[in-house]
């Protein structure tokens, strides 16, 4: 694979160009092919540095520009203190005590079915605000704990269905907001990079949030009329009692919450403040996140800062996910260059074909192809390419809200619930031995079917509408 990689990215540009394109163009493409050659089947590690070293080599972009839309934008900015701040608010406990909340509350104690449904929906939850990958870790050993009381083994359809359950809630959650999500927030910052149409919060978190409880209600009737476990071992389970483990709420865990509560309530807001305060309404997302991890850091609490700076930088951001989310915006941008005339050629030779078409179609065969891509390949890199190839395309249709076009397609990117391949949640899951791969692929491939059609049906009109 890493000789048909590298073949791609030095021989394609010998390849004769068709009428459209030109030597960079294909030295471009085949750059492109076998960067993602190497991201699906290799690594995103150091093929990400090769991906941007090849372009600076090759002189398709200068390593100002490069390093410009790469490591110096906003989203990459965002992301990094965003990962520190999650990291602050899981080692205080916050995360672990919302979690048990959920599924010891009087609403999860009225049957088994609602004990399930308020587990997965606080999986569903805390992967809104946090990364996917964390909220799973939150809730995994907790479920392992009730299987363990309640003495399941593996095999049994219980903790199968539980733990496929959460994978699938956490990635449906990632979809919610655009809060710490890369997949979400590279479509939209490459939106604002080509076109200067920016998205609310607020208004992505309507489009994203009710999608999502929709795409998680079919989960549970999936569970419930066609899985159909015995939860007779549930009905007199008490789960109050994982309270117990939870020590009195802490001045640091206190200071932590109300740091993130108003970091999001400011995020929220920022759309509306732009005209009433503009310093706070024109704030990036990353600025509010700054002052906060500054403030944690300042504040002692028995003689220890809330923050260790140096333990969340090291232990609390993946850097390697940093520098692949850096690579994908540098490729997606080297495909959009005038020079190198992709887009033009997509314009001329594709939009014909799709001249008059219905934009619910559009939108529905982009969602189709996205969510199939996404199970079997990088969500990062699906985001990328989908947005890449559509945007010039329905910027010539004229009849497509380019707002909601990406948003739709950073929700299809991460609706990824069918292999163990496809998301990092989704290979721990597998990993952990409660989940047979083929129930995996047939449920997990069952929900992203319905999640293609509540998407384009429900999901791309209410996105049109408010965003």
């Amino acid at each position: 694979m890493l000789l048909i990689s590298f073949a791609f990215i030095l021989l394609f540009q010998f390849i004769p160009a068709p009428a459209g394109l030109n030597q960079t163009s294909m030295q471009v493409i085949g750059i492109f092919i076998g960067i993602m050659l190497m991201w699906n089947f290799i690594g995103t590690d150091w093929p990400s540095l090769l991906c941007m070293a090849i372009l600076a080599i090759f002189q398709i972009m200068s390593p100002g520009d490069i390093f410009k839309s790469g490591f110096g934008n906003s989203t990459i900015a965002f992301l990094l203190v965003f990962f520190m701040l999650s990291h602050v608010l899981s080692q205080v406990g916050l995360t672990r005590r919302l979690a048990i909340w959920f599924f010891t509350n009087k609403l999860a104690q009225r049957s088994p079915w609602m004990f399930v449904t308020m587990f997965l929906f606080g999986a569903m939850f805390m992967a809104s605000f946090m990364s996917q990958t964390a909220a799973l870790l939150v809730f995994l050993p907790i479920a392992e704990q009730v299987f363990k009381e309640l003495k399941y083994e593996k095999g049994d359809r219980f903790p199968q269905m539980l733990v496929l359950g959460l994978g699938i809630a956490v990635g449906i959650g990632s979809a919610n907001t655009p809060l710490g999500h890369a997949i979400i927030l590279i479509p939209i910052q490459l939106l604002e990079s080509q076109t200067g149409l920016s998205v609310n919060i607020m208004a992505y978190s309507a489009f994203g949030i009710v999608t999502g409880l929709l795409i998680f209600a079919a989960l549970i009737l999936v569970y419930r009329l066609l899985y159909r476990p015995d939860l007779n071992k549930l009905r007199h389970y008490d789960a109050t009692r994982l309270r117990s483990d939870l020590q009195p709420m802490s001045v640091q865990e206190k200071i932590s919450a109300v740091l993130f509560v108003v970091v999001i309530v400011i995020w929220l807001l920022q759309g509306f403040l732009k005209d009433i305060a503009p310093t706070v309404g024109g704030l990036v997302k990353s600025v509010p996140v700054m002052v906060a991890i500054v403030i944690l850091c300042l504040t002692k609490v028995d003689g220890k800062p809330i923050m260790d700076y140096k333990d969340a930088a090291a232990r609390g951001v993946p850097w390697s996910a940093l520098i692949f989310n850096a690579a994908v915006l540098v490729i997606s941008g080297a495909l959009t260059l005038e020079k190198v005339g992709i887009s033009d050629f997509l314009i001329s030779n594709v939009t014909p074909l799709v001249s008059g078409m219905n934009q619910t179609i559009f939108i529905l065969v982009i969602a189709t192809l996205c969510i199939i891509a996404t199970n079997f390949s990088s969500n990062t890199v699906c985001a990328t390419v989908f947005y890449t190839i559509s945007a010039p395309i329905a910027l010539a249709m004229g009849n497509i809200n380019m707002v909601a076009l990406a948003s739709v397609i950073g929700a299809a990117a991460s609706y990824a619930f069918a292999t163990p391949p496809s998301t990092m949640p989704m290979a721990v899951v597998a990993g952990t031995g409660w989940v047979d791969v083929k129930d995996m692929f047939k449920y997990g491939g069952l929900m992203a079917l319905l999640s293609i059609v509540i998407l384009a049906f429900v999901g791309f009109p209410i996105a049109a509408a408010v965003l």
